[in-house]
């Protein structure tokens, strides 16, 4: 199998292309991400696949997301198509540093913004656009974590375990919970600092 990482030529060349919120590698503030964010989704993660770009340079991911929940006061189609950089076609693998993986089955919340001149949507600000849904061991109410894994990540187990030792490493007990999510995302639309409601 080939196995190519992009090259800092050709991801600065694909960051270029980006718009330019959506490009910035330095980190953003939870309220800049919500308030920059199209829609912030609930959903699921199904139907991966990976293509050539038209020019035949650049792989992206694509995956059918299917939406549960709508948070702000955004609302929109039951299904999405998410686009992200990086893949695997023919045997040939390209990696995106940094960028989000898309994994099949994944249990999702995602910030997303639209992709210039395309009707795919892409996740906002890379990883930080981008939650777990987990279920909390305690009472069974799902939470939310960061995704640790990101692409180019060294590869010293295989990327499904290295998904699932993540999964475990949270312990399904810590992380925000949906409604407290909620609340977030509704402060930082609004223009207030976020506050994260705990429930007693």
């Amino acid at each position: 199998m080939q196995r190519r990482s992009l090259s800092l030529i050709t991801l600065l060349l694909i960051v270029s292309t980006l718009p330019l919120s959506a490009s910035q590698f330095a980190a953003m503030s939870f309220d800049q991400v919500a308030r920059e964010s199209t829609f912030i989704v609930r959903g699921a993660v199904q139907n991966t696949w990976s293509a050539w770009d038209d020019a035949h340079e650049v792989i992206y991911t694509y995956a059918t997301v299917r939406v549960s929940r709508y948070f702000g006061e955004a609302t929109g189609p039951d299904t999405l198509v998410l686009r992200e950089v990086g893949g695997t076609v023919d045997g040939y693998v390209m990696e995106a540093v940094g960028f989000p993986a898309i994994r099949n089955g994944e249990q999702v919340v995602l910030f997303l913004s639209q992709w210039e001149n395309s009707t795919d949507y892409r996740i906002h600000a890379y990883n930080e656009g981008k939650y777990l849904v987990r279920e909390r061991a305690r009472d069974g109410a799902e939470i939310l974590v960061q995704d640790p894994v990101k692409q180019g990540e060294p590869r010293i187990v295989a990327p499904r375990d290295r998904f699932h030792a993540a999964a475990d490493a949270v312990g399904g007990e810590v992380g925000l919970t949906l409604d407290e999510f909620a609340g977030m995302v509704d402060d930082a639309r609004a223009g207030g600092a976020t506050i994260v409601r705990k429930r007693q």
